[in-house]
């Protein structure tokens, strides 16, 4: 997985492991006020899905991949 911070943006891409779990909580509370692009995720797992709905995350993209994204919406929403 990919994980970077493009103009204040945290861009995730690929698929989001349980090795990504502890990156991403530390992205998300360095920077709380970052928006989190989805948009080319194609796999969370359900250590990075804790993270998120602990995390007062806005998402700026949803996946690309419909049911993931379906998923995320009504577990995050």
């Amino acid at each position: 997985m990919t994980m970077e911070t493009l103009n204040g943006t945290l861009v995730c891409a690929g698929s989001l492991s349980v090795d990504d779990a502890e990156a991403l909580q530390q992205q998300l509370l360095a920077s709380p006020e970052a928006p989190l692009d989805l948009d080319a995720c194609t796999h969370v797992h359900s250590a990075c899905l804790q993270v998120l709905m602990a995390a007062p995350a806005r998402i700026a993209a949803w996946p690309r991949d419909a049911a993931l994204a379906g998923w995320l919406q009504s577990t995050l929403n």
